[in-house]
């Protein structure tokens, strides 16, 4: 992919990529160091829980290694794919910062590594820093917009314009930190695939199969790779 389309594509996508707001490198050193002194580290395996949608937010995490999804139950009790986290992304601090219960499920996608940092022990830190404040405020603020964008996608687009998208919004989130290569693995089932761009399993498996007899994308396994990332921005309408 050349630079010129390279740059296109990206500013095009970055109003649908949804992720938490914060990396923990873009911190300040006394604020990163601060949350570190007090995190504690812990690793899980593959489709494991870290918190459940509806229960009390117990602190902050920071995904070190893996990718996690987060999801969030419909009104038929069916699961809908929000966004995923990628590692660096810090995240669990929305709903502790509003005092509410948490709005979603975060599960892990994948072998994973966290280091957590209690609420309380959070809490404090962040009252003595105005610098750390002003970062969280600014990253709900960014969440809100995003989640305004998808349910414009929603909204305004056909099925395979928003699958279209959200392969390219993936193929970002699935590329491994300093990747030069342009293309990811996109390493996901079908299903959370459906979810996360809002339409049937059935729908989704049809409209994958049409993208792959036009050489747009091809596939190993539940592995997505895209072909022509020219072809696929086009149709996105972005």
């Amino acid at each position: 992919m050349n630079s010129i389309l390279k740059n296109k594509i990206t500013e095009s996508i970055s109003p649908y990529q949804f992720h938490s707001g914060i990396h923990i490198d873009d911190l300040p050193f006394t604020e990163k160091e601060n949350l570190m002194n007090e995190a504690i580290s812990f690793s899980t395996p593959k489709k494991n829980v870290l918190y459940f949608e509806g229960e009390v937010p117990k602190g902050i995490y920071i995904l070190v290694k893996g990718r996690v999804k987060v999801s969030k139950l419909n009104s038929d009790g069916t699961s809908h794919n929000h966004s995923f986290f990628s590692e660096g992304e810090l995240f669990g601090h929305n709903a502790l910062l509003c005092e509410e219960k948490n709005p979603v499920t975060v599960t892990t996608n994948e072998p994973c590594e966290f280091l957590f940092v209690e609420k309380n022990k959070f809490l404090k830190i962040l009252n003595e820093s105005p610098v750390l404040t002003h970062f969280f405020l600014t990253s709900i603020s960014k969440e809100v917009t995003l989640f305004v964008n998808k349910i414009s996608i929603f909204a305004k687009k056909k099925i395979n314009e928003r699958v279209a998208l959200f392969l390219l919004v993936l193929n970002e989130k699935f590329k491994f930190p300093s990747q030069i290569a342009d293309e990811a693995e996109i390493n996901i089932s079908r299903s959370d695939l459906a979810g996360f761009a809002g339409t049937t399993l059935e729908n989704l498996v049809r409209t994958i199969k049409t993208f792959k007899d036009m050489n747009y994308i091809r596939t190993i396994g539940k592995s997505i790779y895209i072909n022509d990332f020219e072809a696929l921005h086009n149709l996105s309408g972005v």
